[in-house]
């Protein structure tokens, strides 16, 4: 069982991290090209592009790819009506990353729902 939780923990981690690196690669300035600069490509093949090109989207990508292998690892070790629940961790998870790593704002309502998703992950995998 210990192994097992092991691997949703890891999974949640890497479900974090790669929100993360995803907020990092699409997260920019607000487009307003300075003196001396190339001004902001626009349209969606450009925005395709960046995206591709991006070093945070890349590691988000290969977060995800490694997420997908430990998901399966801990399917094999537990029923789905367990482990899947314990997913939710990862919307708190990326809660406190947006707020601590992101500096985003996180309102009262958002920190409560975010204790009772918890709460309910605790009820369901600790029952």
């Amino acid at each position: 069982m210990t192994l097992a939780f092991l691997l949703l923990i890891a999974t949640v981690a890497c479900d974090i991290i790669g929100q993360v690196c995803f907020k990092l690669g699409v997260g920019h300035d607000d487009g307003v090209a300075g003196a001396g600069e190339a001004p902001v490509r626009s349209g969606v093949a450009a925005f395709l592009g960046d995206l591709v090109g991006s070093p945070w989207i890349v590691a988000g990508v290969l977060v995800y790819a490694v997420e997908f292998v430990v998901w399966f690892a801990a399917l094999t070790r537990l029923p789905l009506s367990e482990a899947f629940p314990f997913n939710a961790l990862a919307y708190c998870g990326v809660v406190l990353a947006s707020r601590y790593l992101l500096h985003e704002e996180v309102s009262m309502r958002r920190w409560l729902g975010t204790l009772l998703v918890a709460f309910g992950v605790a009820l369901i995998f600790l029952a």
